[in-house]
C-alpha cells in the first residue's frame, strides 16, 4: 500500500448523468478500503427529453443539465475532490450530437464524462445492487429502469452470469405513448406490447438462467413502491407491500390509480412524486411486463445503484491484489479465448510492446499518459483475433471485432484505441487505415507511437518462436538505439522488423537496430 493511500486518504466525486435524473456521490476513501459518505445530491434535469424521438439532445434539457453540473463543480471543489469519475448512459449514449455535448460540458464544468455502454451499465449497476444485499442461495435477477434504457442482470452472489440493456427507458416509452391525460386500459396494454415485443430475446435469455428473486432499483421503482404503501395506509388499510418490496398485486392497484387520472390528478395520490408524473405509467409499464414475462410476484427494492458499481470498481483500482484479474483483463481476455487466440505469441507480444513503451517513456520518446500502457498491452493480446474470420486483412477483422465487441470495463475511447492498433499493427499507422478508424484528434495522436511500438512487437516474433527475449530503446552518441536481445538466431524477425525503419524514423527519428544473441 501506498502512502498515499495509508495516509490522510483519498476524495472521489461520482457522478452519474441519466436521462432523466444527475445523481453525485461524494466519498472518503482511507485505508483498508474503508469508505465514508460526504455528501450525495440529485437533480432532475430531463435531459432525455426530446431526445429520443430526435436522436439529438436539445437546446433546454442541455442548458438545465450544464446549470446543475456547474452546481456540482462548487460542491467538488468545496469539498477539496482528488479525482472524479463522471459517467453518460441513455441519452448521450444514443444522441447524435452526444459527443459535441460532453465538449461543452467540459468547457464549462470541467468534467470530462466517458459514456459507457449499455451492457457496462447493467454491469456496474448489478455490482453496485448486489454487494449490498443479504447472501441468498439461488440466482437472482436485477432491473433498474432508466429514462432511455433498462438494464437487466443475473447474478449469483457477485458472480455475474448474464447482462443485457434495453432501448426502453421510462423517458423514451413517455415520448412514444405520451400519458398527460388518463390512459385506458387499451392504450396500457399498446404501451405493454411494445415492451414485450422489443424484449423478447433479452427476457428469453433472462429467463433461460431460471432467477429465483427479481430485485429493482432506480427511482421509477422506488417511487411505485412507496405509492403502493402509501395508498393502502391512506385508506386504512393493512399491506403486505413496503418500501423495500413491492407485489405484483400492489403494483398492478398503482397502475389502476394512475391510468384513471390526468396528470394534474396523480399529483394528489398519496405518495406520488411529483416529479415523476409524465414517466410513471411507461416505468410501470415495463416493470409490470418484465414481471409477467418472467412470472415474479414480486420485486425487491434497493436504493443502490450505478454509483455504487463504479465507487466499488475505483475501490478495487486503489487495492489491486495480486493475481485476482480485473474486469477489463477478464473482458479482454473472453474475446480473445472466444476468437480462439494463439495465447503465447499474443501474450509475447503484448509483453514486447510495453518494453518499447516503457524505454521511449523513459528516454522521452513518447510523452503520452501513463495509462496508455494497460490499453497497449490488451491491444497486443487482440491484435491476431481477425485470424478466426479470416489470415487475409486479419487486421481489419480483428479491428472490427474489437470495436464490435462491448468489453465491460472499458469507455468507448478505450474500446475504439484497442481497435486501431490491432488495425495499425501490421505496417504502423498508416493514412490508408485512418479513415476506418473512430478516433478523436487526441486519442490518434496516441495511436502513431502506440502502433509502432506494437507493430515492432509484431515483427521481432514473427515466427511465433518467442526467440527474441527483450528489446529497449537506448540513446547512443545521440541517436536512438533499439536493441534486441535473441537466444537463437532470428532471420524471420530480422527481415520483417524491416518493414518498420520507415514508420521509425517517422516517429522517432534516425534509429539504429542493435541485434545481441545472449550466450
Amino acid at each position: 500500500m501506498t502512502d498515499e493511500l495509508s495516509g490522510p486518504g483519498r476524495t472521489v466525486a461520482i457522478l452519474d448523468m441519466g436521462s432523466n435524473s444527475l445523481r453525485m456521490i461524494i466519498v472518503r476513501i482511507g485505508a483498508n478500503r474503508v469508505t465514508s459518505v460526504l455528501n450525495q445530491v440529485k437533480q432532475m434535469v430531463r435531459l432525455g427529453e426530446g431526445a429520443f424521438e430526435t436522436h439529438r439532445l436539445q437546446p433546454e434539457p442541455m442548458r438545465r443539465t450544464v446549470a446543475a453540473l456547474r452546481g456540482f463543480a462548487g460542491m467538488c471543489r468545496s469539498y477539496g475532490v482528488d479525482d472524479v469519475v463522471a459517467l453518460a448512459t441513455a441519452a448521450v449514449r444514443d444522441a447524435e450530437n452526444g459527443r459535441e455535448f460532453m465538449d461543452e460540458v467540459r468547457r464549462e464544468t470541467g468534467f470530462d464524462f466517458t459514456v459507457i455502454s449499455g451492457r457496462e451499465e447493467a454491469r456496474l449497476i448489478c455490482r453496485g445492487v448486489s454487494v449490498a444485499l443479504e447472501p441468498f442461495a439461488g440466482k437472482r435477477m436485477f432491473i433498474d429502469i432508466g429514462g432511455g434504457s433498462t438494464e437487466l442482470s443475473v447474478a449469483v452472489g457477485t458472480d455475474i452470469l448474464e447482462l443485457e440493456s434495453l432501448k426502453l427507458g421510462a423517458v423514451r416509452l413517455a415520448g412514444l405513448f405520451p400519458c398527460s391525460g388518463p390512459v385506458s386500459m387499451q392504450r396500457y396494454a399498446q404501451m405493454q406490447k411494445y415492451v414485450r415485443d422489443h424484449a423478447v430475446l433479452p427476457l428469453q435469455r433472462m429467463e433461460a438462467q431460471a432467477p429465483a428473486e427479481l430485485v429493482g432499483s432506480s427511482g421509477t421503482i422506488q417511487s411505485l413502491a412507496e405509492m403502493a404503501v402509501a395508498m393502502v395506509r391512506d385508506a386504512g388499510r393493512k399491506t403486505p407491500d413496503s418500501t423495500e418490496l413491492l407485489s405484483y398485486a400492489g403494483l398492478q392497484r398503482v397502475v389502476k390509480a394512475l391510468c384513471e387520472r390526468n396528470e394534474e390528478e396523480r399529483m394528489a395520490l398519496p405518495g406520488m412524486n411529483p416529479r415523476r408524473t409524465g414517466i410513471l405509467i411507461p416505468g410501470a409499464a415495463i416493470l409490470q411486463t418484465i414481471m409477467e414475462e418472467l412470472n415474479f410476484e414480486s420485486v425487491r427494492v434497493s436504493g443502490r445503484g450505478l454509483r455504487d458499481g463504479a465507487l466499488a470498481d475505483y475501490v478495487d483500482s486503489m487495492f489491486e491484489e495480486k493475481g485476482r484479474l480485473s474486469v477489463r483483463e477478464q473482458s479482454v481476455l473472453r474475446l480473445a479465448r472466444l476468437c480462439r487466440f494463439e495465447e503465447v505469441h499474443s501474450c509475447h507480444v503484448a509483453r514486447l510492446a510495453v518494453m518499447l513503451f516503457d524505454h521511449a517513456r523513459a528516454l522521452g520518446l513518447y510523452r503520452g499518459a501513463a495509462r496508455m500502457r494497460e490499453l497497449l498491452y490488451y491491444a497486443g493480446i487482440l491484435h491476431d483475433i481477425g485470424i478466426f474470420i479470416s489470415f487475409t486483412r486479419h487486421n481489419a477483422h480483428s479491428h472490427y471485432l474489437i470495436q464490435n465487441s462491448e468489453m465491460l470495463g472499458f469507455t468507448q475511447n478505450e474500446v475504439s484505441l484497442m481497435a486501431a492498433l490491432a488495425l495499425f499493427h501490421r505496417y504502423g499507422y498508416t493514412k490508408k487505415d485512418k479513415a476506418g478508424v473512430e478516433l478523436s484528434e487526441e486519442w490518434q495522436a496516441e495511436a502513431r507511437p502506440l502502433s509502432l511500438f506494437l507493430s515492432l512487437a509484431e515483427a521481432l516474433d514473427k515466427s511465433h518462436r518467442q526467440a527474441v527475449t527483450k528489446v529497449a530503446f537506448e540513446r547512443r552518441d545521440g541517436e536512438v538505439v533499439l536493441l534486441v536481445h535473441t537466444k537463437v538466431p532470428c532471420p524471420v524477425e530480422q527481415e520483417r522488423l524491416k518493414r518498420c525503419f520507415k514508420a521509425m524514423e517517422k516517429c522517432l527519428g534516425r534509429t539504429q537496430v542493435l541485434w545481441q544473441a545472449e550466450e
